[in-house]
C-alpha cells in the first residue's frame, strides 16, 4: 500500500508540475504575440497579450514592465504607472521597472515624482541608459513647464 501511495503521490506531482509548466509556456508565447503587437503599431493588442500572459504567470515582472509600456503607448499613463509599481514589487533591484515608472510619472507631469523614480533606477544600476535620459527629459520638460508659467505668452504666434 505504501508504494501505491508513494507512486499516486508522485504522479500527481508530475500533473502539477506539468499543468505549471504548460502555463509558463503559454505566458512566454503570449508575452511574444505582445512584443510583436507592440513592434507592429498596436498597443491595444499588446495590452490585452501581456493581460493574458500575466493572468497565466502573475509574478512575472517582465509581463508588467511591457504591459506599462503598452499603455505608456496608448496614452494611459495612470495604468502604465500601476503595471511599473507591480513590475517593481515583483522584481526591486531591476532598473529598467524604475524606468518605466519613472516615464509614467513623466506622462503624468509628476515631475519630481519621476526624477525619484529614476533615480531609484540608478541606485539598483548607475549605468541604465532609460533612468539616465529619462532624468534628462524631466529636467527640460521641468524647464519648459517652467518657462510657459513665467511667459504665457511666449508662443502665442507660433515658434
Amino acid at each position: 500500500m505504501f508504494a501505491f501511495q508513494a507512486y499516486a503521490d508522485l504522479c500527481v506531482r508530475v500533473g502539477v508540475f506539468a499543468v505549471f509548466w504548460r502555463a509558463l509556456q503559454q505566458a512566454a508565447e503570449w508575452k511574444a504575440k505582445g512584443n510583436a503587437a507592440l513592434s507592429a503599431g498596436n498597443p491595444k493588442e499588446a495590452v490585452e497579450c501581456y493581460t493574458k500572459a500575466i493572468e497565466l504567470n502573475p509574478k512575472d515582472h517582465v509581463f508588467y514592465s511591457n504591459r506599462s509600456a503598452a499603455y505608456l503607448s496608448l496614452d494611459d499613463a495612470e495604468h502604465a504607472l500601476e503595471d511599473a509599481e507591480s513590475c517593481i514589487q515583483a522584481k526591486p533591484d531591476w532598473a529598467k521597472a524604475y524606468s518605466r515608472k519613472g516615464a509614467a510619472l513623466h506622462a503624468l507631469k509628476r515631475y519630481d515624482d519621476a526624477t525619484a523614480a529614476y533615480g531609484d533606477g540608478l541606485k539598483v544600476d548607475a549605468t541604465n541608459a532609460a533612468c539616465l535620459s529619462g532624468v534628462e527629459e524631466v529636467k527640460k520638460a521641468q524647464q519648459a513647464a517652467a518657462q510657459a508659467m513665467f511667459n504665457p505668452f511666449a508662443n502665442a504666434f507660433g515658434p
